[in-house]
């Protein structure tokens, strides 16, 4: 288990490893592939190696130029098709993207919808700094609604959601936003 957590920690490093967040701090993007298999196993209790792997590699598909074969190849079917289930199109417009990542989570089996809560949670915490207020508005309105439709999911990772929005939703509020 944990041997296959550290080589998909390793491959996702090494994928995204040119790139930062876009938050105030800009710190290494991998931090956040951290904080969502972190989320998932120390607040959600997930114990599942390849939901742990998937968390870790959520993004990999999406920004980078790893393909799903490679991805299936080197971490099996299920991680794959998992990831592959938390992938947006980047050929399609934010809206669109963001809309049928929506169409997707009605449909997600419960193993997508736990990486997506986390991911939620690691996301409604610090925006780009280039983010208009409005911008991060539309984010959090979009955001509940995704956490909507994984409700049901895992308790402990949806109430961490709700407090982690209402805190940046009161401190937009607070900037005047």
């Amino acid at each position: 288990m944990i041997a296959a957590l550290l080589r998909a920690l390793d491959f996702a490093a090494e994928r995204h490893s040119a790139q930062r967040r876009k938050g105030p701090n800009g710190a290494p993007y991998v931090n956040h592939l951290i904080e969502v298999a972190t989320l998932l196993a120390n607040v959600g209790g997930v114990k599942d190696t390849e939901v742990l792997e998937a968390a870790v590699l959520h993004d990999v598909l999406e920004d980078t130029e790893t393909t799903l074969e490679e991805l299936s190849a080197r971490f099996g079917e299920r991680v794959s098709k998992l990831v592959a289930s938390l992938t947006d199109d980047k050929s399609l417009s934010r809206a669109e993207r963001k809309s049928l990542a929506l169409e997707r989570l009605l449909r997600a089996q419960p193993a997508t919808k736990l990486v997506k809560l986390a991911d939620l949670c690691s996301n409604v915490r610090a925006f780009p700094i280039d983010w208009s207020p409005e911008r991060a508005r539309e984010y959090l309105a979009w955001s509940a609604r995704a956490a909507e439709l994984c409700a049901g999911t895992n308790p402990a990772l949806e109430e961490l959601y709700r407090r982690r929005w209402q805190a940046t939703h009161e401190a937009l509020a607070a900037q005047g936003s």
